[in-house]
């Protein structure tokens, strides 16, 4: 065979850290900076797609090379006090200010926890809970949790802190079953203290059991690989086959990469060396996912996740493909606030640009090694990991975190690819050098910037957060200290749109709570909308209001938490509101579990008809108190309402208003008219609305439009 033509050989030396520098700045300006589309678009050719074609044409393996980068020790040894110290930063940032770093639980952390309590009072009654087929596991974790050391918005966010913090010890496990002490040291040290990992271990959601899990089972992988005998090969085979398939009843869309990865390797490695491991892999891992696969086409989940897909984008396929995009670039850029912050970075990306860096080097050294198969594996996996965030609508960096576990290791290649030449005592200054500012950066986002964010209203309007019982929490949790539990009710209000405060205040909420006396509470607290005050003020007393929504600019006014005393005169008519607020408990859970959020119009399914028969069986506790009884049409009028049966929505809304004919029930109803082209009965409502005692609705400007003038009798 003759030699290839020397003209075509590479004559530029390949020298990584020019490479590792072109990376980091351009990432630096990608990540941080604020530029024009054109502007960026040419930084990232000249700065890292130009450096990286060069580099992978100019690439020269390094010298002295007998074994791969990932088995070479670069330590000595490891002290064992940097061991503490890593163990010790790992804490500190998954739980320092662990009830203050998101002020307030996200939508989903709301939906997850009540549910959670719900699981533990009833037990675990089905395998998948909500229309987006979450499976039980965390559920079920969590309620554990909230039996143990109660309810409480700190319970909530401990238990996937703790979750999070498992992952370190598990990465290390898996790790060393593939690399040397140095390098495993390496990825342990991101899994620790990188932004990812730790920022998603601030989310009490299911996704962050995905990387422990992963750890776990890459762990029993090394184990089958590297078994001294065939049978504990065998042994490890089928506990990681169990392993992966019970996997799918704690985690579902984030774990089906994960699933496929596994299950290729063990089919490349074992198909013609050992088939009966492969059969016993698949087989414990087909067997326990029998009961899951069923009960998911019987609910429907394949319809749910073709929901997600992107090619559900209306547009040309360019739009489709810049969705796609935004899966690479969040991870390694970040996104603007104005896309939404809902599981995404906010300053930067979610690997910071020195960590990229690293990341460049070493995907260099992946792709100009094919002949390891390790390195091949990094690569594959590593597009199988990201697959499923590039095919979904939107960005969530739940589903592809699985990444992480090939990320890291490609990273700690380019780590070690510039330290290779260098002695140990320059390897530990050059890991020091790289890890400080690293640390730094993520330490600076994930403490210092997104806990601001939600000094801002416009943020919480925006990522689904109640402001209005985040204030409502801060004024109940002051008075709980001042003069001891009280009855509470936050569930009067239309919609679901957060059940954290049920969590939040639970510990001094005789509504709610069984170990408190309620009959010895001595102030109520109801959270209603603004318009209801004269009415609650009339009957009971002035009391003391707090309007909630007073800057939100709410059509209908928003809500007001409205605080009274409880004396023996108005103590049985809270007591019918408590029996009325825990009726309410079931209904709500039913919601949750049988509604499908992404057509609320489905109201004829039997799940559906479920939700509202639910709401019907518990009218009696609302029966003859005229607050109860406007609360609770109010209730149902928006479950009708969200459903497009407007003319059942207007029977209900008139049913509320012969309980407290509030200015918002009139403006509601004025709404509902004019969509039915009903203008003078829509004029009508918002008339009364103007001449209720108060108003705070938008009903004026309805009056003012000339279609409303245009109608008048």
């Amino acid at each position: 065979m003759s030699k290839p033509n020397a003209a075509l050989s590479p004559s530029i030396g390949f020298h990584p850290w020019i490479y590792f520098s072109f990376f980091l700045v351009s990432g630096l300006l990608l990540s941080y900076g604020s530029f024009s589309s054109v502007i960026t678009l040419w930084i990232g050719v000249i700065g890292l797609l130009l450096p990286f074609v060069i580099g992978f044409w100019t690439y020269q393996p390094a010298k002295n090379l007998k074994i791969p980068l990932y088995q070479f020790e670069f330590f000595k040894k490891i002290p064992f006090w940097i061991w503490m110290f890593v163990a010790v930063l790992a804490l500190f940032f998954r739980f320092y200010k662990l009830t203050t770093f998101s002020a307030w639980p996200v939508f989903d952390e709301g939906l997850v926890g009540f549910t959670a309590t719900q699981v533990a009072d009833k037990g675990v009654d089905r395998l998948l809970y909500f229309f987006s087929d979450n499976p039980f596991f965390y559920l079920w974790f969590l309620g554990v949790f909230f039996k143990l050391f109660g309810q409480s918005l700190f319970v909530l966010w401990f238990c996937s802190a703790f979750i999070s913090t498992l992952w370190v010890p598990l990465a290390y496990l898996a790790a060393r079953n593939y690399f040397s002490k140095s390098f495993s040291f390496f990825c342990v040290l991101l899994a620790a203290v990188s932004f990812w990992p730790c920022y998603s271990g601030r989310f009490s959601l299911g996704g962050v059991l995905i990387l422990p899990l992963e750890a776990l089972a890459f762990l029993w992988l090394g184990k089958c690989l590297h078994s001294e005998s065939p049978k504990k090969g065998d042994g490890f085979a089928g506990l990681l086959g169990l392993s992966v398939g019970l996997s799918f009843y704690a985690v579902y869309l984030g774990w089906l990469s994960v699933a496929l990865v596994i299950s290729a390797t063990m089919a490349v490695l074992f198909w013609k060396r050992r088939p009966l491991r492969l059969a016993l892999f698949g087989l414990l891992l087909v067997l326990p996912l029998i009961p899951f696969i069923i009960l998911w086409l019987k609910t429907g989940g394949a319809s749910y996740f073709s929901s997600q897909s992107v090619l559900n984008i209306s547009g040309s396929w360019l739009k489709r493909i810049q969705s796609a995009w935004n899966t690479p670039k969040n991870i390694f850029c970040g996104s603007s606030s104005s896309d939404g912050i809902w599981y995404k970075p906010v300053w930067g990306g979610l690997v910071n640009p020195v960590l990229g860096a690293l990341g460049g080097v070493g995907i260099l050294e992946c792709l100009k090694n094919p002949f390891r198969a390790l390195y091949r594996w990094l690569c594959a996996a590593f597009v199988i990991f990201l697959l499923p965030g590039m095919f979904a609508e939107g960005f969530e960096f739940f589903r592809v975190i699985p990444v992480l576990a090939v990320l890291i290791p490609i990273m700690g290649l380019g780590w070690a690819r510039l330290t290779r030449e260098f002695s140990a005592r320059w390897s530990a200054a050059v890991l020091l050098l790289l890890m400080c500012p690293s640390i730094a950066l993520d330490f600076h986002q994930l403490i210092d910037v997104y806990p601001h964010l939600w000094d801002s209203p416009a943020y919480w309007l925006k990522e689904y957060k109640s402001i209005n019982h985040y204030r409502a929490y801060q004024i109940l949790q002051s008075k709980s200290i001042s003069e001891g539990p009280g009855l509470i009710f936050s569930d009067f209000v239309p919609g679901f749109e957060d059940q954290a405060l049920n969590l939040a205040d639970d510990q001094f909420n005789g509504v709610n709570n069984d170990h408190l006396d309620w009959e010895k509470a001595k102030w109520a607290a109801v959270i209603v909308n603004v318009n209801y005050q004269p009415f609650l003020a009339k009957r009971f007393g002035p009391g003391k209001t707090y309007w909630l929504s007073k800057d939100l600019n709410r059509a209908d006014g928003g809500w007001m938490l409205w605080v009274i005393d409880i004396t023996d005169a108005n103590r049985p008519a809270f007591g019918q509101w408590r029996e009325a607020s825990r009726g309410l408990k079931e209904y709500v859970y039913q919601y949750f579990l049988n509604q499908n959020f992404r057509d609320p119009t489905d109201m004829n399914s039997e799940a559906s008809s479920k939700v509202l028969n639910t709401l019907n069986g518990i009218y009696p506790l609302f029966k003859g108190d005229p607050f109860l009884e406007a609360c609770y049409w109010e209730k149902k009028a928006d479950l009708l309402y969200k459903a497009r049966r407007f003319p059942d929505d207007i029977q209900s809304l008139n049913q509320a208003l012969k309980g407290y004919p509030a200015a918002h029930l009139y403006y509601k109803l004025g709404t509902v008219e004019l969509m039915q082209e009903n203008e003078i009965a829509g004029r009508k409502a918002f008339q009364k609305a103007v001449r209720a005692p108060i108003n705070f609705t938008q009903s004026a400007q309805f009056l003012d439009l000339p279609a409303a003038k245009s109608s008048q009798p």
